[in-house]
C-alpha cells in the first residue's frame, strides 16, 4: 500500500491539506502559532491513539461485543531540549461494553504489540507507550506496559 499526501501553507492558518476527496486536515502556524489549530505533534498523538482506537473498536467487534461508548485520552511527555521529541505516552481508553476484563486487555494489548503500525514506529522511536483502562466506569489498571500474553 501506498499513501500520497498534499498539502500548502496559507497565512495565519498555517499547513491546509489539498486533497478534494478527503476532510480538510490543519496543521498550527508556526509563524503566528495559532492554538485553535493542533501542532504536529498533537496530530502524530491522535495518529496514535487513532490507530490503536481502530483496532481495539474492530477487535471488540469481532468478538461479538456491544459497545456501548468508547474514548481515548492521551497525557504526553516531550522532551525540553530541541529537537524535543516525544518521551512518552498513555493511552486511557474508557470503554462501555460487555466485554471481560481478560478481553478488553487482549484487544488494547494486541493493538499496542502487533496491529497498530503508527505507535509501533513511534515506540521503536523511543516513545515509552503506556496504557490505562477504565471499563464500565471501573479503573482497572493504570500506566500498565503493553505486552501480549
Amino acid at each position: 500500500m501506498t499513501y500520497s499526501i498534499s498539502f500548502h501553507y496559507e497565512k495565519n492558518v498555517g499547513l491546509k491539506s489539498d486533497s478534494e476527496e478527503m476532510e480538510t486536515v490543519y496543521l498550527r502556524d508556526p509563524i503566528t502559532n495559532n492554538p485553535n489549530v493542533y501542532t504536529p505533534t498533537e496530530t502524530m498523538l491522535f495518529a496514535m491513539s487513532g490507530c490503536s482506537s481502530y483496532d481495539v473498536l474492530l477487535i471488540i467487534s469481532r468478538m461479538r461485543k456491544e459497545i456501548k461508548s468508547f474514548s481515548v485520552k492521551v497525557d504526553a511527555e516531550r522532551e525540553e531540549e530541541e529537537p524535543r521529541v516525544l518521551k512518552s505516552a498513555n493511552f486511557t481508553y474508557s470503554i462501555d461494553s460487555d466485554i471481560s476484563e481478560e478481553q478488553a486487555l487482549r484487544a488494547i494489548n494486541l493493538s499496542l504489540e502487533k496491529y497498530c503500525s503508527v505507535t509501533i514506529l513511534a515506540r521503536r522511536g523511543g516513545v515509552k507507550v503506556t496504557y490505562s483502562l477504565v471499563l464500565n466506569g471501573k479503573e482497572i489498571c493504570d500506566r500498565k506496559d503493553p505486552k501480549i500474553d
